[in-house]
């Protein structure tokens, strides 16, 4: 019996219908309408996320004993108050005070210490791409819909935005420097082969920029990219990655045009993470991408580890039987014909296909 292989999935479509649910943390009030038209930073509903708690030790704070405490509280049980505000104080020659550590409410006094509770954040949700509301519970989800390009990435920072798209140095392989970082960028999302220093990632930052779109990136910098304001999403991988030929002539045919930067992490349930998103007008219907192709002759592939790795060509041929590889395990294989360079025998678990 024949035995279908189902490696994993990622998307790279010049032309495909882009469906994608935004969530809050909690129940809240979501703001628009099945049918309402967005734009990318148009924010599509609210919620206050549960408060946090703080003991507030008065007698440290104070510096006094915790039996005259009680002498220096000038708020009470239940009031509420805001950031910075005095809740004990001042005592001693030093005029100690302790004051609010944000907006919120004492909860209780005890063994000269206060419970205070903060006031819960309000957390927003925003569309992140123009498009079309196609479904909302009303309470929490939001679904919207768009036509255009999606290139999907193999890592993010965690973060979301949208600009206008710009082209980066002198090709796929080319690495973010900081000579290339000039003020016309400014709040651009820009698109660069490769980063293997933190300064360019630093320049970025300072110039404002909406987002960032590389082939690789050096792993020691991950940390450094988490912090960043802007998304980054990482297409190929950590190390000596350049962009990949098809991608990049996709991202450059759309240089000029607003993308959608998106660098969080899949959600539970989703199947989808850090991806670029490029709108563009359809005049026809455009099916919904396919969430899994089985791997069979003539699908395309990307090579996921070295020799090759971040390589995309052709599936010739899944060979029947397993055979040694070179590092001495055993294995089933395909047979992946490569652009340029011929066909190649790729372990199964090495291949990713690419929609």
């Amino acid at each position: 019996m024949a035995i279908t292989y189902l490696p994993p999935m990622r998307h790279v479509m010049p032309l495909t219908t882009i469906r994608r649910t935004r969530e809050l943390p909690a129940a809240g009030a979501i703001t628009v309408r099945v049918n309402e038209k967005v734009q990318a930073q148009d924010v599509l509903g609210e919620a206050e996320v549960a408060p946090r708690h703080f003991f507030l030790d008065l007698a440290r704070g104070l510096g006094v004993p915790e039996t005259q405490v009680q002498r220096y509280i000038v708020k009470q049980k239940g009031d509420v108050v805001n950031a910075d505000e005095i809740i004990a104080g001042p005592a001693g020659v030093a005029r100690r005070t302790v004051r609010a550590p944000s907006d919120g409410r004492i909860i209780s006094f005890s063994g000269g210490r206060v419970l205070f509770q903060s006031r819960g954040r309000i957390v927003e949700v925003r569309a992140g791409f123009p498009g079309l509301v196609i479904a909302t519970d009303g309470v929490r989800r939001v679904t919207v819909e768009t036509t255009g390009s999606l290139i999907q990435g193999v890592w993010g920072n965690g973060r979301q935005d949208y600009g206008l798209m710009r082209m980066v140095g002198d090709g796929p392989r080319s690495r973010l420097q900081t000579r290339l970082m000039d003020i016309q960028l400014r709040g651009a999302v820009i698109v660069a082969g490769q980063c293997d220093h933190p300064a360019p990632l630093q320049q970025a930052g300072e110039l404002s920029l909406r987002g960032l779109i590389l082939g690789g990136m050096a792993a020691a910098l991950i940390p450094m990219a988490r912090r960043l304001p802007y998304p980054i999403v990482v297409l190929g991988g950590f190390g000596d990655f350049p962009i990949s030929a098809p991608i990049f002539n996709l991202l450059a045919g759309n240089a000029g045009r607003e993308v959608a930067v998106e660098g969080r992490p899949p959600a539970t349930y989703e199947t989808y993470g850090p991806e670029v998103i490029i709108p563009l007008p359809s005049d026809r219907t455009v099916e919904l991408p396919e969430d899994i192709i089985p791997l069979e002759p003539g699908v395309r592939v990307r090579i996921l580890r070295a020799p090759l790795q971040g390589v995309i060509g052709e599936v010739r041929e899944i060979l029947p039987r397993a055979e040694e590889m070179p590092s001495g395990m055993l294995a089933r294989s395909a047979v992946v014909s490569i652009e340029g360079s011929g066909p190649a025998r790729v372990p199964l678990a090495n291949l990713e296909v690419l929609g």
